[in-house]
């Protein structure tokens, strides 16, 4: 059998991944992650920084809404000697433009866009050349480029699309001595594994 290559046809490379024994982000592409206040989006964006800081690599957090919380991110493993947080005090077109500005300049193993807490109108602004733009800028380079969100963004510029959902709360001990000991959630990867669902317990 003559192989792809050999009549000329371009078979693209697999993207090697950032694994953070939830979930194995691509690098190169644009990994998504999607679900409402409460559905576990931030601790799972957590667990790639740390998964990433672990390795001796730096990470820049934009920050639309100036609402990361370094203590609970330190807590969760983040190194925070390696992020780079730049924060953008509500404006969606200043997050948009220092994220693409951190993309073209590299170095970089995680580069995260935080939209989760942005306001719809703004959101609504974003044109959908901006997510081409994006995808085509990262995948020269070895960086994941995580965009965090209340409902799916980038539509078809995201190589893999995660939707959140909080199953419950579990606690310790006895009524009325209950403490909260963390949450059940429940990640539903979208693209490219067609959908299967996986349970995530994350700890308080």
């Amino acid at each position: 059998m003559t192989s792809p290559l050999a009549l000329g046809w371009r078979v693209p490379a697999v993207p090697d991944v950032l694994s953070t024994g939830i979930l194995d982000c691509p690098r190169g592409r644009i990994t998504e992650i999607a679900g409402p206040r409460s559905s576990g989006r931030t601790s799972l964006l957590h667990s790639i920084l740390a998964a990433a800081t672990g390795r001796d690599e730096f990470v820049v957090l934009v920050d639309a809404t100036d609402s990361f919380d370094p203590c609970s991110a330190s807590a969760a493993g983040v190194e925070l000697s390696k992020l780079t947080w730049i924060r953008c005090n509500g404006n969606v077109e200043h997050a948009m433009r220092a994220a693409d500005l951190v993309i073209h300049s590299g170095g970089f193993g995680v580069v995260a866009l935080d939209l989760a807490e942005a306001a719809e109108s703004a959101l609504n602004r974003i044109p959908s050349t901006a997510w081409f733009r994006f995808r085509r800028a990262v995948e020269t380079t070895p960086a994941v480029l995580v965009v965090l969100a209340r409902r799916p963004l980038t539509k078809t510029c995201s190589a893999l699309l995660v939707e959140m959902k909080r199953r419950h709360s579990l606690f310790t001990g006895e009524y009325p001595f209950l403490l909260l000991r963390g949450a059940e959630y429940e990640l539903a990867p979208r693209k490219p594994v067609g959908g299967k669902h996986a349970r995530w317990v994350a700890s308080a």
